[in-house]
């Protein structure tokens, strides 16, 4: 031990004394120190400068007509990317952003289509809908990341668009609904009237029906009977004529009603034809996953995501179709239509669950756990499965859920017209018998027999009242004409808002990094002390002279000796580096301590590999450890996640000492749970205590071989000490 101490004061004061060696251990402690904080800096916050990034934007869209109103969806994305910063959004014309993007001078361009706004609402206007198009270009030559991050704005851009779409249809269709609903409430309130005068009519009837039988009885007070009828008449026709004109009201009210159910029964069956268009898009991005771990390729989380987002997308149209269904529902209280609001709640349920599923695959590629075929199968089984009901739904919707849509509308505007014809009879009827009355008046010798012709056609009179009466009572049976004002009612903003985003996102951050460049530091800490190991063995020898005493130094001890004086300059050098990380660049850290400390011990760690490798390989030692280096850069997640890289990569990141020293550095930046950082600093320390024991029990045998084959390469003059 003694030796040891010996070996380690010399070289110290070799150090001190030697003005040269002093410069260039200053420069081994600084250099990697820069090489770390110049790496930090400049990835601070690279995303926050994507708005220097220039994408062209063109927009052809014309527009379209819907309801009589003018539509220009491509407008309106122009004027959102106007307002957002994220991307440097460049509004030209198509020959510049072709141009622009081939030269380089855009990174990309997005050209909206000329028939944009049409063909995305060709849903509720053509029976075969078109999807609408964007047109994205992508200039992937000038720069490996750029097209990464431009795909991800314009991903952004689409769910913008299709969100903004879901909101206009909805919007759409109530509002159109909403117009016809304030009209409703207006016939309402004339109908509710009406049916309150039918107890003043009803008891008119049989009271005027008595009179003129008894007239026709009575033929000697002719003349007073005659006068009691005609002053009932007046009062009838007054009545018969409010009713006429109210039952016009209301006829053309439902024969407008009636088309737009059949609109909304046509947009019901398209939701279902999509839902089915989107739940096979995600089958087939499971068949890939599939094929993907059947090949031994690893499943990216980009590709489980893809399948996810078609599910959703899904979801949401289902849950469209549900709301509105459960509307109709109330209006129609058809056990069919009932039955099959649960079916299409049933796969709701399925899809949700295939959602659920989905977040377990991701979070095991996250632990870089292996994904079993046999789950995937069952997924693509389940999924499969919806879109078989998915595809009987639309049939039912179309051949027993619509016409029951249809019938309901129908009988709707056959009870109104009877209504109207009714009492369009019974006032025709009227001045008839007012003439009879008349003329029974004048000719008071034929009385009798006029009045009984007045009491043959009276009860004909009096059953077509009865029957308008009836039909008008039954519009409002059961209540469903304030079921149907209720689904008008709605409020068509609050309404599509929610269908449109149906899902509020509540992002909680564990263990937030406000920056980039803090996220980053842990990786760049721990390159930087490997690469200050290498330069350190690069430029001082391993070797350790005799003394002047010419006492003998074992193996053992020269090993020993010389690691404490490179493990002196490591400590230094990880303090240098960490603090200067903290307190230069404001790098965020919990426990600012801690990331000391534990930068301090890899940086010792680190200097034991290499000086290991150095100590007993020589030259080759040291581009043994470059080459560790280069696996590791790949292979320990500091980056990105290990889980994303090839599975030769995967396997080897457990035996990098890279990643327990990003670990544990990450640890005392984000927040310490200490029984994962004690297990990064347990497993760093089983790579010093192998490289020790390696140095101990190989180092003699190693370097006499070693010697011989130096010597054999000396020969050719190229190879040097």
């Amino acid at each position: 031990m003694n030796t040891i101490i010996r070996i380690y004061k010399r070289d110290i004061r070799r150090i001190l004394k030697n003005s040269v060696l002093l410069i260039i251990t200053a420069g081994l402690i600084i250099i990697p120190a820069l090489y770390a904080w110049i790496s930090i800096n400049a990835n601070w916050d690279p995303y926050g400068n994507t708005k220097n990034l220039l994408v062209a934007v063109v927009n052809n869209d014309k527009g379209t007509q819907i309801k009589n109103t003018h539509v220009n969806f491509g407008a309106e994305i122009i004027e959102k990317l106007r307002k957002n910063q994220s991307i440097g959004w460049t509004f030209v014309d198509q020959e510049e952003a072709k141009r622009g993007v081939q030269y380089g001078k855009y990174y990309a361009s997005i050209i909206i289509s000329e028939d944009f706004s049409s063909d995305l609402l060709s849903i509720l206007t053509q029976d075969q809908p078109h999807k609408a198009k964007l047109i994205y270009s992508v200039n992937e030559k000038v720069n490996a990341i750029t097209p990464k991050i431009t795909k991800s704005g314009l991903t952004s851009l689409q769910n913008e668009i299709v969100t903004s779409f879901t909101q206009e249809v909805t919007n759409t269709v109530l509002l159109y609904l909403d117009a016809y609903g304030e009209e409703f409430e207006q016939f309402k309130d004339k109908m509710d009237n009406m049916l309150s005068q039918t107890g003043e009519l009803e008891s008119i009837l049989p009271d005027m029906g008595k009179k003129i039988n008894l007239a026709s009885q009575l033929s000697s007070d002719i003349h007073q009977s005659v006068q009691n009828i005609q002053k009932s008449i007046p009062v009838m026709t007054n009545m018969l004529n409010q009713y006429t004109e109210m039952a016009k009201a209301n006829n053309n009210y439902i024969s407008r009603l009636n088309g737009q159910m059949k609109d909304i029964s046509r947009v019901i069956n398209t939701n279902l034809t999509n839902a089915q268009a989107k739940t096979d898009n995600a089958v087939a991005g499971l068949k890939n996953v599939n094929s993907t771990i059947i090949t031994g390729d690893q499943v990216s989380g980009q590709d489980i995501q893809w399948v996810s987002d078609k599910l959703q997308d899904a979801l949401t149209i289902l849950t469209n179709n549900v709301y509105v269904l459960k509307s109709m529902d109330n209006v129609l209280n058809s056990n069919i239509l009932s039955g099959f609001i649960d079916d299409q709640q049933g796969m709701i349920t399925k899809l949700q669950q295939g959602v659920e599923n989905l977040k377990l695959l991701t979070h095991e590629i996250n632990l870089g756990q292996k994904i079993s075929t046999d789950t995937v199968n069952d997924m693509i089984q389940s999924l499969g499965n919806v879109s078989k009901l998915l595809n009987g739904a639309e049939k039912t919707f179309n051949n027993n859920i619509s016409p029951v849509i249809n019938n309901f509308s129908e009988n709707l505007m056959a009870t109104s017209d009877n209504s109207l014809l009714l009492f369009q009879n019974a006032k025709d009827n009227l001045p008839l018998m007012s003439s009879i009355l008349q003329d029974t008046e004048i000719a008071t010798g034929l009385g009798s027999t006029q009045l009984k012709k007045v009491n043959d056609r009276f009860p004909a009179v009096q059953q077509d009242l009865q029957n308008a009466i009836s039909k008008v009572k039954n519009l409002n049976n059961n209540g469903r004409l304030n079921s149907l004002m209720d689904l008008l009612r709605k409020d068509p903003q609050a309404v599509s808002n929610f269908l449109s985003n149906p899902i509020e996102l509540q992002q909680e951050r564990i263990y937030p990094f406000p920056n980039y460049g803090s996220a980053m530091t842990p990786f760049y800490t721990t390159l930087a002390l490997w690469v200050s190991a290498i330069v350190l063995l690069s430029l001082l020898s391993v070797k350790v002279d005799p003394f002047e005493n010419g006492a003998e130094i074992q193996a053992k001890e020269q090993f020993f000796g010389r690691f404490l004086t490179f493990a002196t300059i490591a400590i230094v050098q990880a303090l240098v580096v960490s603090a200067g990380n903290l307190f230069l660049l404001k790098a965020y850290a919990v426990s600012p301590v801690i990331f000391l400390l534990f930068s301090v011990y890899t940086g010792i760690i680190f200097n034991m590999i290499v000086y290991t490798l150095v100590s007993i390989l020589g030259n080759v030692g040291k581009a043994l450890a470059l080459i560790i280096m280069v696996l590791q850069v790949s292979a320990s997640g500091g980056t990105f996640p290990v889980q994303l890289t090839p599975r030769f990569f995967q396997n080897i990141s457990p035996m990098l000492p890279f990643t327990y020293a990003i670990g544990g550095m990450r640890e005392a930046q984000g927040g310490i749970i200490w029984s994962i950082l004690m297990k990064n600093a347990a497993m760093l320390s089983v790579f010093f205590f192998i490289s020790m024991i390696l140095a101990i029990f190989f180092k003699e045998k190693v370097n006499k071989i070693m010697e011989r084959f130096i010597n054999k390469a000396k020969v050719s003059g190229l190879i040097g000490d």
